[in-house]
């Protein structure tokens, strides 16, 4: 067991599951070497037989995609689900308003609280300034929100911030500051279909907290610069929004820092202005992104631009102190992101990279576009355990990133099918066979629901080792044509949007031409799921 997965494994942050699976998959392993990166592209992995329709695609031009849809993609749960108008109330200003303590959602089955009625953001502006020395940010989000109800009171996600002013399409709106939420209302109701600019102007103390997942939220401070993290539900601890992932939008972000301070958020970078009064870095994502999913860094960064795949923009984020140590690292997306598509599809974004943070050990996050590292986790040496997670987070771009999920109970979504390409990866680099991965995480899962988790549950090993036994249970069961064409259709179809089970099994069956009612109620909504794997079928 190498430094880094000791490391991991003793500070646990995201990847609590994924870790552990690391160290049971790498003890014993010597056939790769530590430090190896001997990648064949042309030889399929070691034990995968892809169609020839799926691996024909690798560095092929990535597909348009279809525009993100706004209807809810399953009747479990809806985006922006229906939510009557409540009777008129009394109108108070926020200096005499009492606040709730029954804060709406649109009904998420692990966060019921999470979410906002009646609404649909299709885009967010958001100007920040963080002072470091002070520890604050003051900041102004505009949001394009769509009405998909009539609402004369409508609500976001919002924690911790002071309120200073609301505005709707410019005129001042009333707004009430609840514990979890800020209640607005317009001067007039907002129809059903109809489009207004929301702008929130607000100032914080930067906070962070651990989530009752056991994951840490919110906005962190480091003594060279801060990073956010936001996975289930920490960005509305720095941003007003509709913090969860069944509202995908687009972001463009301005953050001003000191003079000589670097920022850094998802997507192209589109100016940098610096004066002698500070910085100023403007970021726009314009492909659709949860709010859980987005970057933003300060401190001393280099910027590093490469090209990939099929002329793919590689834009990483590097501590500049960290530059040559981190090049191994950078050189490596290249290869993992054509292996990938050849058993994925084309790389369905815009961009990739990597932004390697000085924060505690153990983060590994796949914010969308460029995935996060902590520079304590990489010592420059590209082991197999640190090979093992660079492909997670990068098979994340795929699940979870590209296709959101549409409830939180949807994530084995995104982490069973980032663990199952971890394992892909690493039976192609010759560690450690998939199947042998497979039968041994079967063999020690403990009791657990992978597609129905509880908030503790959600980043366990049921939802990542578990959820991925469950995904090679499904390849033997339909075939491998199958099995890949449904994992290239599953993005290729919905990318852009958030998905639920239901979607993904509705797809499974469609792909297969097969009922496979029993299979999903055996391996991913049992407690205990059979006690070996299926005996493959042809194809």
């Amino acid at each position: 067991m190498n430094n880094l997965v000791n490391n991991l494994v003793n500070n646990l942050v995201k990847r609590s599951w994924l870790l552990l699976g690391c160290v049971a998959l790498l003890i014993g392993c010597s056939s790769a070497g530590g430090g190896s990166r001997v990648v064949d592209l042309t030889a399929p992995p070691v034990g995968l037989t892809v169609a020839s329709t799926v691996a024909s695609t690798v560095g092929s031009p990535p597909v348009t995609t279809p525009a993100p849809e706004t209807v809810a993609p399953d009747t479990s749960i809806t985006t922006n689900s229906a939510h009557p108008d409540d009777a008129p109330t009394a109108v108070t200003t926020p200096s005499t308003a009492s606040p709730s303590t029954d804060p709406d959602g649109i009904g998420d089955p692990l966060f019921p609280a999470l979410g906002n009625p009646g609404i649909d953001v299709q885009h967010y502006d958001i100007e920040l300034t963080f002072d470091h020395a002070a520890d604050t940010l003051t900041a102004v989000v505009g949001m394009d929100i769509r009405f998909t109800e009539t609402r004369r009171e409508f609500t976001l996600d919002s924690v911790s911030q002071e309120i200073d002013s609301v505005t709707v399409d410019d005129h001042p709106a009333q707004f009430v500051k609840d514990p979890q939420e800020l209640r607005i209302t317009p001067s007039s109701p907002a129809a059903a279909g109809s489009t207004s600019r929301v702008t929130v102007r607000y100032h914080q103390k930067a906070n962070s907290q651990t989530h009752d997942s056991g994951l840490p939220t919110g906005w962190f401070t480091t003594p060279g610069g801060s990073y956010v993290l936001n996975e289930p539900d920490g960005a509305r601890a720095w941003l007003p929004s509709n913090d969860h992932p069944s509202d995908k939008a687009t972001f463009r972000f301005t953050i001003h820092v000191a003079a000589g301070v670097t920022a850094v958020a998802n997507g192209g970078l589109d100016s940098h202005t610096s004066t002698t009064a500070g910085d100023t870095w403007v970021w726009s994502e314009n492909r659709p992104m949860a709010t859980y999913l987005i970057q933003l860094l300060t401190g001393d960064y280099e910027i590093v631009d490469a090209t990939g795949p099929h002329g793919l923009p590689l834009i990483s984020a590097v501590l500049r102190q960290d530059r040559t140590a981190m090049q191994p690292y950078l050189d490596g997306m290249s290869a993992q992101i054509a292996f990938f598509e050849g058993v994925f599809g084309p790389y369905p974004l815009d961009r990739y990279g990597l932004a390697i943070t000085d924060s505690a050990p153990g983060l590994a996050m796949e914010t969308q576009g460029r995935s996060l590292f902590s520079r304590t986790d990489l010592d420059g040496n590209v082991s197999n355990s640190e090979e093992a997670v660079l492909a997670h987070e990068l098979a994340h771009q795929w699940f979870g990133d590209a296709v959101s999920p549409a409830r939180w109970s949807d994530v084995w979504l995104n982490e069973s099918l980032a663990t199952y390409g971890q394992w892909l990866w690493l039976d192609h680099l010759g560690v450690q066979p998939l199947d042998v991965v497979a039968r041994q995480s079967l063999a020690s899962r403990p009791p657990g629901i992978t597609a129905d988790p509880s908030v503790a549950e959600m980043f366990g090993f049921s939802v990542y080792e578990g959820g991925a036994v469950a995904v090679q249970a499904l390849r033997l069961t339909i075939g491998d044509d199958a099995f890949f064409t449904l994992l290239r259709s599953w993005v290729s179809d919905f990318n852009g949007t958030s998905r639920t089970t239901g979607n993904f099994i509705a797809l499974a069956e469609k792909t297969s031409g097969k009922d496979l009612t029993g299979f999903f109620h055996d391996w991913i909504y049992s407690t205990r799921p059979p006690t070996s794997l299926p005996k493959a079928v042809p194809g």
